[in-house]
């Protein structure tokens, strides 16, 4: 029996940013998000810095963003 090299698939997930309604690609197990009843709504890099300029003015810690957040995702890990 021959062994067959199989080939891995990545992914994005298209969507608009709940924050600025432009259409943005994601993992969706990385990016930030924030819950809008119940789920999970992603935002775009550029509102999480608006945000975290924001909560830096009013003393508090911003809010980090993975690395890998606006990166694809491995096909097995969807």
């Amino acid at each position: 029996m021959e062994c067959m090299e199989v080939d891995m698939g990545y992914a994005f997930v298209h969507s608009a940013c709940y924050g600025c309604g432009r259409l943005i690609s994601y993992n969706p197990h990385r990016v930030p998000s924030i819950r809008v009843e119940g789920k999970r709504e992603p935002l775009c890099r550029d509102c999480v810095d608006k945000v975290n300029k924001g909560r830096i003015k009013n003393g508090l810690e911003p809010k980090p963003v993975h690395p890998d957040a606006y990166s694809p995702i491995p096909e097995e890990e969807l």
